[in-house]
């Protein structure tokens, strides 16, 4: 679980307040919070992508200001605009981002039509028809920070306003002469075109990077599962290292006459099978002890199973050394305590693979 930690830690730090600048602490969401998902991470960048368009957004109207000094029109048109920007920050800081960007979309789809609708003379002109293609903005930003389906939604909308403007509003007469001569079709079919086709490289846009971001998010948690199985095969292998030396000093204090015990540190794992295998060679000890004139043979099998277990240490011979079909020293309890001991390592390296 170390690894995993550790990749918890590193995303924590790609949020930490010294990372993030001023404009993103006080316009985004989810900088102060963990990383740890996909979906938050998805989020955080939503946030933070409407944060720096909102930055954009209001540079541009700090230079119109000067226009409006004026033109009454243009000074209720930006006020307008500056506060709905403020809104939309204040839903992006507490978190609502589809709230903001929706709401962004709403008001860069106005800002677009109010060209138009708001003309002098209340008409709409042939020099006017330019204005429909700003509404393939809206279209782009709501592909960036809504679903991305919702930028086929938005052209669908905006094709639909397009219509209803050209049909409700007065037309001037280089207006009604175009559309006289080409049919109304004609006219609004370029508009609709840029939009329908600025709607299909969004949705393709948006859809390569959310399978890019995947992608790295996989390719980052197949790294913290190498990293993490890489530490759970060394702490295996020095587990195993601490219990077999353990065990060649107990069978070398047998061989010595002494009472030869496995003493492992408090906590190691395999505490209960140490257990068994102490009673196993306390009983060779005892034998040993009641047979103090024959004890050659006792001794003769403590000395060959210290040997093997020094080279199996050593990486000299295979755990399969210890495997008691190949391996036995013709006494019950040295036998005993080989079969445990081949079973446990058996055991342990078969669950490390795993």
């Amino acid at each position: 679980m170390r690894a995993q930690k550790n990749t918890s830690k590193s995303t924590r730090r790609s949020a930490e307040p010294g990372n993030v600048n001023w404009w993103l602490r006080v316009t985004s969401a989810g900088w102060d919070k963990p990383q740890e998902t996909i979906e938050q991470r998805e989020r955080v960048r939503r946030s933070r992508l409407l944060s720096w368009i909102l930055l954009g957004l209001f540079v541009v109207l700090v230079v119109f200001i000067p226009a409006t000094l004026k033109n009454t029109p243009t000074v209720f048109a930006v006020s307008i605009a500056i506060i709905g920007l403020i809104i939309i920050t204040l839903c992006n800081r507490k978190g609502w981002i589809t709230l903001a960007g929706v709401l962004l979309v709403i008001l860069t789809i106005g800002a677009a039509l109010g060209v138009i609708v708001g003309s002098p003379d209340g008409y709409i002109h042939l020099v006017d028809l330019p204005a429909y293609d700003f509404l393939v903005v809206p279209v782009i930003l709501g592909a960036s920070i809504l679903p991305r389906i919702s930028a086929f939604i938005i052209a669908a909308i905006n094709i639909s306003f397009i219509y209803g403007d050209l049909v409700l509003q007065k037309q001037a007469q280089d207006l009604q002469q175009v559309i006289q001569q080409y049919g109304l079709p004609v006219i609004v079919g370029r508009p609709s075109a840029l939009l329908l086709i600025t709607a299909t490289l969004a949705y393709l846009w948006v859809r390569g990077m959310d399978q890019a971001v995947q992608r790295a998010d996989k390719a980052e948690e197949l790294r913290a599962l190498e990293q993490y199985l890489n530490q759970i095969e060394a702490e295996h292998a020095e587990r195993v290292k601490e219990f077999m030396q353990e065990a060649i000093n107990a069978i070398g204090a047998l061989a010595n006459g002494q009472e030869g015990l496995l003493l492992l540190p408090p906590g190691h794992p395999w505490q209960q099978q140490a257990t068994f295998i102490n009673t196993q060679l306390k009983q060779f000890h005892k034998l040993k002890q009641s047979n103090r004139g024959n004890n050659e043979q006792l001794v003769f099998a403590a000395e060959t199973l210290l040997r093997l277990l020094q080279r199996i240490n050593n990486g000299q011979s295979p755990v399969s050394a210890l495997d008691p079909r190949r391996f036995t020293t013709q006494v019950a309890v040295t036998d005993e305590i080989v079969r445990q001991l081949y079973a446990l390592l058996l055991e342990k390296k078969g669950s490390s693979k795993l």
